[in-house]
């Protein structure tokens, strides 16, 4: 097997210890290699390193029996890796609580976690979001004037909140826009 990254190999060993409800751990990562093994005892053990032919690593030694007993509080499930699984559910709706998000990893991954982990997870996600959405309104004055180039004599406007203007802040209030095509000859 072989992975883009670290990253990325990391992510894996992540998911596959929670997926086996193993408690694997990463003795070492460094630039040329990544170690990873169970609990003392349990035969299981990874080894991979940089790809000589390839940009990324590559699994040289992968012995995945465990003789190790299932874990219920599995430290690769982090606040990191809960907002990665649910990205997509709390994109979709952002009103997704906590407590239902616990109760959906101690149903479908066996797990257990904290609400707060949770907590921190959601509020992750949320700011992803929110950043986008406002990257996305510092756009809108640009977005206006490619408008007003692309389409002339059509009406192009935004007005922003003069509240937030006096406080030295951009806050987005509302748009006009009526292409020239559209407008009713007289």
């Amino acid at each position: 097997m072989t992975f883009l990254d670290r990253r990325e190999l990391r992510r894996a060993i992540d998911n596959y210890a929670i997926e086996k409800g193993v408690n694997v751990k990463i003795f070492r990562s460094e630039t040329r290699m990544v170690i990873a093994s169970c609990e003392e005892g349990c035969p299981f053990r990874l080894y991979a390193s940089r790809d000589s032919v390839g940009p990324g690593y590559m699994v040289k030694t992968l012995n995945y029996e465990h003789m190790c007993a299932r874990v219920y509080k599995n430290q690769r499930a982090s606040a990191r890796w809960l907002a990665e699984y649910f990205k997509d559910e709390v994109q979709d709706n952002p009103q997704y609580s906590v407590t239902e998000m616990k109760k959906e990893v101690e149903r479908d991954l066996n797990l257990s976690i904290s609400k707060y982990k949770c907590k921190r997870a959601k509020r992750m996600i949320m700011e992803v979001m929110d950043g986008s959405f406002a990257n996305e309104y510092a756009k809108l004055e640009a977005y206006c004037n490619e408008l007003k180039v692309s389409n002339p004599r059509s009406d192009v406007s935004v007005e922003l909140s003069g509240e937030a203007l006096d406080q030295g802040r951009r806050v987005f209030r509302r748009m006009y826009v009526c292409f020239n095509a559209s407008k009713l000859l007289l």
